[in-house]
């Protein structure tokens, strides 16, 4: 049987067919030659999620799967001593050894090519995908020698910043540096100590905020939190801290703000002080449903409010305070009955 080369089909033709393909078919695709590359590019193809992009003790770029936060669609591997090297890749003019693992859609690269190949490897699948964005994880270790593979733009498109360490304490200086250089526009996770001196407000605006080490985060902070979602550990929040901020918000502050999550909390809090002065009610299947569902990233969340207390902010704005698992939760019901 003769085969058909796909560059004789139309554009229209031709588009519809690279749509259908897979991340990695399409990304050997990208690599025939220049011209696959720019039909590629004008045929817009999507990416229904962030690329993946870490950098640190694991060197990756990877594509989760539709749907899943833990089966991945397609990966380039950066590691020590990949198996058996089976050929290279060029990308923009850089030659990279390559691995495959066709089964698992894994494409493995020595880890010392890893600085010198990312920036390639990120604006080559900028140019295959339409509007791709990054979820870009840094560990604080690595940061000084990557710098200069930061200053590139690319990163600028990233969606979502998570930075790590289990021994270094994040710095406003390198907060501020990595959120000039990456430009996040939906969400940040910190999973380090912070400075004692740290500008928490550099992080408040952010609309998905996870900080796992909050430390002696000012109330006043807390005031200004500008998030939709905000999961905040190791704090040193009390009762009565709370109690100040619920007021705030009854007065009509934090306008944005959809659900609050607070740890250390193993033991059901103080309601006496922690509601002192609001009027709150009991559950009520008539004002809302039992379950708020909240949706941080890709996964739902349903959370048991059936041992709520509901109280309103000035505008008539339903908000439910409850202990749940070990947190203590703030939620603000924009739909009190969702089908």
């Amino acid at each position: 049987m003769s085969s058909i080369k796909l560059l004789s089909f139309p554009f229209l033709i031709f588009s519809k067919i690279v749509r259908s393909m897979g991340i990695m078919e399409l990304f050997e695709l990208s690599q025939v030659s220049r011209r696959v590359l720019n039909l590629l590019k004008l045929s817009r193809i999507p990416v229904a999620r962030s690329v993946n992009v870490l950098i640190g003790k694991m060197n990756s770029i990877f594509f989760y799967e539709f749907g899943s936060s833990t089966k991945i669609d397609f990966a380039i591997d950066f590691v020590e001593k990949p198996q058996s090297i089976t050929g290279q890749m060029k990308i923009n003019n850089i030659c990279i050894d390559v691995s495959k693992n066709t089964e698992k859609r894994i494409i493995y690269c020595k880890s010392s090519q890893f600085e010198v190949a990312l920036v390639p490897l990120l604006t080559h699948l900028d140019k295959i995908f339409f509007q791709i964005k990054w979820a870009i994880g840094i560990e604080l270790n690595v940061l000084n020698t990557m710098r200069e593979v930061l200053s590139h733009s690319v990163f600028k498109k990233c969606r979502y910043l998570q930075i790590r360490s289990e021994t270094e304490a994040l710095s406003n200086e390198d907060c501020e540096y990595l959120l000039e250089r990456t430009h996040p526009t939906f969400g940040i996770t910190i999973r380090s100590n912070l400075d004692l001196n740290f500008n928490y407000k550099n992080i408040l605006h952010f609309s998905r905020l996870s900080v796992h080490n909050l430390g002696k985060m000012p109330l006043e902070d807390l005031k200004e939190l500008d998030s939709e979602i905000a999961y905040l550990k190791n704090h040193q929040f009390t009762e009565t801290d709370i109690n100040q901020f619920l007021h705030h918000w009854i007065k009509g502050n934090n306008k944005k703000l959809r659900h609050l999550h607070l740890d250390g909390f193993k033991e059901a809090p103080d309601w006496d002080i922690l509601l002192k002065d609001i009027v709150y009610t009991e559950c009520n299947a008539r004002e809302r449903e039992r379950y708020y569902k909240s949706k941080y990233t890709n996964e739902m969340e349903t959370i048991d409010c059936e041992n709520g207390r509901d109280f309103r902010n000035k505008d008539g704005q339903l908000a439910t305070v409850v202990h749940y698992s070990k947190f203590l939760v703030f939620l603000v019901w924009n739909d009190r009955f969702p089908e």
